[in-house]
């Protein structure tokens, strides 16, 4: 049998592990959480940093482009639609001047390069597997493919990407994604 003095001091010491390691989990989870503090730039161009993402205060490098994004509208006729429920539609642009993604059906690639505020979408590749579910899936797909292709123009503002047209009245506002 074990004295009390010494159950008190095992329960302690358990009990001190326990807050040693919770005080511990919350410093790595503040730290992970934690931005890193604004770029310093020697032009009059100034950079955001989000997380370990750099965008472009106004989007004109193509650099603000690169990286994971999320479809919340396609606008058409200057009327914004949200995609099919249940869908989502994702498209990662690439460093080399590709792109990949998935439009809820089907997995698609492409190119694109762009400058200043302009982007020219090109080579776009998709399966053409058809998909019933959820109802309207395949006319979103269309609709995604046809605003992607005519994309002329962008312009990103914090986490918020605007792909558009030469009109301006049709396009697709994305968000940026964050792992």
């Amino acid at each position: 049998m074990v004295p009390k003095t010494y159950k008190h001091c095992i329960c302690g010491m358990r009990c001190s592990a326990i807050i040693v390691i919770l005080v511990l989990a919350g410093l790595i989870l503040t730290a992970g959480c934690a931005g890193i503090a604004p770029e310093k730039t020697s032009g009059s161009k100034q950079t955001q940093q989000t997380g370990s993402h750099v965008l472009s205060q106004e989007g004109k490098g193509s650099s603000s482009l690169v990286g994971p994004w999320y479809v919340k509208a396609l606008i058409i006729d200057a009327t914004p639609k949200a995609p099919v429920r249940l869908t989502g539609i994702q498209l990662t642009f690439n460093d080399n001047g590709s792109f990949s993604g998935f439009d809820s059906c089907n997995p698609y690639i492409g190119k694109w390069q762009a400058k200043k505020q302009y982007i020219s979408i090109s080579d776009i590749n998709s399966q053409t597997r058809y998909c019933i579910e959820p109802e309207g899936v395949m006319e979103q797909e269309s609709e995604y493919f046809a605003l992607l292709k005519n994309a002329s123009s962008y312009h990103v503002y914090g986490e918020d990407l605007v792909l558009s047209d030469g009109t301006g009245k049709n396009g697709i506002f994305l968000k940026q994604v964050f792992f």
